[in-house]
C-alpha cells in the first residue's frame, strides 16, 4: 500500500550512504595533503592549507547534508506511519457503515414482508400455532400469545430500546398448567414455532409498591398493555416497572448517580434510546453500549410508519457511507501526494 514511501526510503537511504562514502574519501584527500604539506616550501604550503581548508569545509557540508537526509527519512517515517495508520482507521469506518447500510436494508426488507402477515414477526409457524390453538381444548386458560401481540408503544421513539429489550419475550406464549405447556409443545413442534412457552400464575398482584417515582419513564409506563396476565409477566421476568428510559445517556448517567451516589429508589436499570444500558444493580455504574435488534412490528407499531422511519434511516446511513468512502479517499490521494512529493525532492537533491 505505502510502496512509493518505501522506495522513496531507499533512494534516502541511498544517497546517505553515497554521501558518507564521500565524506570518507574526502577525509583520506586530507590525509594525503597533509603529509605533502610537510615536504612543501613556504609558498606550496600556503596552497596546500587552501586545499586543506576547501576539502575541510566540503566534509562539513557532506555531514549537514547526512543530517538533513536523516531529518528526511525519519519525517517521512513519521508522516507515512501516521497515514498508513489513518488510511486503516477510515476502512474500518467504510466496512462499519457499509454493514450498518445492508442491516437497514434488511431490517426493511423484513418489515415489508411483514405488511401482508405481521404474525410473521413474531417467528416461523405463529400463524399456523394460533389457528391450532382455538381449535384445542385447554385445562387451563387457553394460552395467551404471542406476548407483543397485547403490548403498543405509547411513543415510537422507545421501540428499539424496548423491543431490544423484551425481544424473544415478545414471541413467548403462557398457559396455565404444565399439562397446557405440553399440550401447546406438541403444537409448535407440528407448526415449526420455536416460541418459548412459560407456566405461569394468573394471579393480578399490586406491583405499585415497587415502582420508582413518577417523573421516570419506565417500560411499564411507555407501554399499553392489554392484558394485565401478560403485564404481570414481564414484571415478574423483565422487572419492566424497574427499568427506566431516557432519551440520551448522558442524562441518564447523572440520573442514575441522583440519589447520593446511587440509583433512585426502585430503579434497577437505565436504558438510553441511543442504545446503551447505564448501571445495573449487578454490574455497577459501568456504561455498556447494547446491540439493538432490527425493528419489527412487534410492539403494535403501525407498520407504514415503522418502514417509513427506516427509509429515512436508510437514506442516513447511505449519507455516512459515502462520507467514509470520500475520507477515505482523501487519506488515499494525502498518502499519493505525499509519495510524489518526495520523490520529486530525491531526483531534485541528485
Amino acid at each position: 500500500m505505502l510502496r512509493e514511501f518505501k522506495q522513496t526510503e531507499n533512494e534516502i537511504n541511498a544517497e546517505a550512504r553515497s554521501t558518507r562514502e564521500r565524506i570518507e574519501s574526502l577525509k583520506q584527500d586530507i590525509e594525503v595533503e597533509r603529509e605533502r604539506l610537510v615536504d612543501k616550501d613556504s609558498a606550496g604550503r600556503e596552497r596546500l592549507r587552501i586545499t586543506i581548508q576547501d576539502l575541510e569545509s566540503e566534509v562539513a557540508d557532506q555531514e549537514v547534508e547526512i543530517g538533513n537526509l536523516q531529518e528526511q527519512q525519519k519525517s517521512l517515517e513519521d508522516r507515512s506511519l501516521a497515514l498508513g495508520d489513518t488510511e486503516r482507521q477510515r476502512k474500518v469506518e467504510v466496512d462499519k457503515a457499509r454493514r450498518q447500510v445492508e442491516r437497514v436494508k434488511t431490517g426493511l426488507q423484513e418489515l415489508t414482508q411483514q405488511t401482508s402477515d405481521q404474525m410473521s414477526a413474531f417467528g416461523r409457524g405463529v400463524k399456523e400455532a394460533l389457528l391450532a390453538i382455538r381449535k384445542t381444548q385447554w385445562s387451563g386458560m387457553e394460552p395467551i400469545g404471542p406476548i407483543g401481540k397485547h403490548i403498543k408503544l405509547r411513543d415510537p421513539k422507545w421501540s428499539l430500546i424496548i423491543e431490544t429489550t423484551l425481544d424473544k419475550a415478545l414471541n413467548s406464549f403462557l398457559v396455565e398448567s404444565h399439562a397446557d405447556r405440553i399440550k401447546l409443545d406438541k403444537i409448535f413442534r407440528q407448526c415449526g414455532c420455536q416460541s418459548r412457552i412459560i407456566v405461569c400464575k394468573t394471579e393480578l398482584f399490586d406491583y405499585s409498591e415497587g415502582e420508582p417515582d413518577q417523573q421516570y419513564t419506565t417500560i411499564l409506563r411507555a407501554l399499553n398493555i392489554d392484558n394485565e396476565i401478560v403485564k404481570r409477566q414481564l414484571i415478574n421476568l423483565n422487572r419492566i416497572e424497574q427499568i427506566i428510559l431516557v432519551e440520551q445517556r448522558s442524562l441518564g448517567d447523572k440520573i442514575m448517580v441522583s440519589n447520593r451516589g446511587g440509583f433512585p429508589r426502585n430503579v434497577t436499570a437505565c436504558l438510553s434510546a441511543d442504545g446503551y444500558n447505564v448501571g445495573a444493580r449487578g454490574g455497577g455504574l459501568a456504561t455498556q453500549a447494547i446491540n439493538l435488534v432490527r425493528p419489527s412490528s412487534r410492539l403494535g407499531e403501525d407498520i407504514s410508519q415503522a418502514i417509513a422511519r427506516e427509509k429515512q434511516l436508510l437514506v442516513e446511513q447511505n449519507q455516512k457511507l459515502a462520507d467514509a468512502q470520500k475520507a477515505c479517499a482523501e487519506v488515499k490521494r494525502e498518502i499519493e501526494t505525499l509519495a510524489a512529493e518526495h520523490k520529486r525532492s530525491g531526483l531534485a537533491e541528485r
